[in-house]
């Protein structure tokens, strides 16, 4: 695709098809973290998590301190906190973002993976929520780096752009990046932002995905499971969940 044309309905559809929830055969979801805004619906696997990379801490960490409290580690990036907000003896904090290269207060995957297994983790977990910035981010990362990790658990912004080739291209990019070693299995859009239409298509401007690898189960094809599903909470408590059963 041409990054000066203006991507068609037909593109906005296939782009969206990336990240269609797939049924898992072998495993089940669970929730970890609060029930709202910090809490993810994720394969059961997560919780025997050793090792957890939690990229954007912000100012909830029930997700971390709940596997943390299973036995993980987990390694904390935040460049815009002076600290974790909770102190735990299995967290490492650094105050650091995550960017496409070490500069400033940011650092590339390579860097964060490299210290990540440094612990000789058996069963590792990336999180990630950066407000936006995960495309570029994820546009200098490497597929077989993010194949260390069973699961991923991700918030993907600014689905509003869409519309802008440029733009629409990185995400495109992203989203394949994502789906070279694992396969989405949860779907769920946060509904302290709305709806937005690109080329007629309604899309959430925020969405979190969960992605187990591909080698962990067999794969039975489109999730039939209704979005918002049965784990699900709105991130905003006060507002309705946003239904995508249209996925």
């Amino acid at each position: 695709m041409l990054t000066s044309t203006r991507p068609r309905q037909i593109q906005v559809l296939d782009l969206l098809k990336l990240i269609r929830p797939r049924s898992m055969r072998e495993h089940h979801k669970v929730r970890i973290g609060n029930d709202f805004d910090g809490g993810y619906v994720l394969p059961d696997c997560a919780l025997k998590s050793d090792l957890v990379v939690s990229i954007g801490v912000g100012h909830d960490v029930s997700f971390d301190l709940e596997l943390a409290g299973r036995g993980a580690i987990v390694h904390q990036y935040d460049h815009t906190l002076q600290k974790s907000p909770h102190d735990h003896a299995a967290f490492r904090f650094q105050r650091l973002g995550w960017g496409p290269r070490c500069e400033g207060p940011l650092v590339d995957f390579a860097a964060i993976h490299a210290l990540a297994m440094g612990e000789q983790p058996r069963r590792a977990l990336l999180k990630f929520d950066i407000e936006g910035a995960e495309y570029e981010a994820l546009g200098t990362t490497s597929a077989d780096e993010l194949a260390a990790y069973e699961v991923i658990a991700c918030e993907l912004h600014d689905f509003e752009r869409l519309a802008d080739p440029v733009f629409f291209a990185s995400v495109r990019r992203a989203l394949e990046l994502l789906s070279t070693h694992h396969v989405p299995v949860h779907l769920h859009a946060n509904n302290y932002q709305s709806f937005v239409l690109v080329e007629g298509v309604p899309i959430p401007r925020v969405l979190e995905v969960a992605y187990l690898r591909r080698d962990l189960d067999s794969f039975a094809g489109i999730s039939q499971e209704p979005i918002p599903g049965p784990l699900d909470r709105p991130n905003h408590p006060g507002r309705p969940d946003l239904c995508m059963n249209p996925f």
